[in-house]
């Protein structure tokens, strides 16, 4: 009886995780970019300009053959992309836990509950110990501290300089 384990071990053993999905990925982007910004020239009339999608298409899948024979960067892209994929998936559960904290209520206490859930996000990404120990990855070094210090400073000033720019009391229409 063949399962999803036994399939996705043949996918993988016959290369298509390491070559035809970044091989697809690559295609379709660099196609989509050749598509809308008409770098071949376009056909048809200036009002409604139609690409040159045959060349297009050549050149995207020329360059995505090139980008697959190197392997190296295939395995880089690979493991930006599962690591992209996972911190995609926490922000939108942060995003459920807040929402969930939250509901459909805008005057409730959105800070308390986006604390809540960034604490939370950071227990459950903690070690399989039910959170006494955090991963090696937690420990902050010197040069780390740093730079959380200067996004924090930057996100600081830039906060400020959003806030400064509301007036604190609009005028009301009608009344000088």
């Amino acid at each position: 009886m063949v399962d999803f384990q036994t399939i996705f071990y043949q996918l993988e053993d016959s290369g298509f995780y390491l070559y035809f999905l970044p091989f697809m990925l690559v295609f379709v982007i660099l196609f989509a970019i050749l598509e809308k910004t008409f770098i071949f020239g376009k056909m048809g009339d200036k009002d409604n300009p139609v690409p040159k999608t045959n060349i297009n298409v050549v050149v995207a899948l020329i360059i995505s053959l090139f980008m697959i024979t190197r392997t190296d960067l295939v395995l880089i892209m690979n493991n930006y992309l599962s690591k992209m994929s996972f911190f995609i998936v926490i922000a939108v559960m942060v995003l459920i836990v807040i929402a969930m904290f939250t509901g459909k209520d805008t005057n409730a206490p959105a800070k308390l509950a986006a604390g809540i859930a960034i604490i939370a996000a950071i227990w459950s990404l903690a070690s399989g110990t039910l959170g006494n120990d955090f991963p090696y990855w937690y420990y902050l070094s010197d040069s780390s501290f740093s730079l959380l210090l200067f996004i924090g400073i930057f996100g600081l000033v830039v906060w400020l300089l959003m806030n400064s720019s509301k007036p604190s009391n609009p005028p009301k229409p009608g009344k000088p």
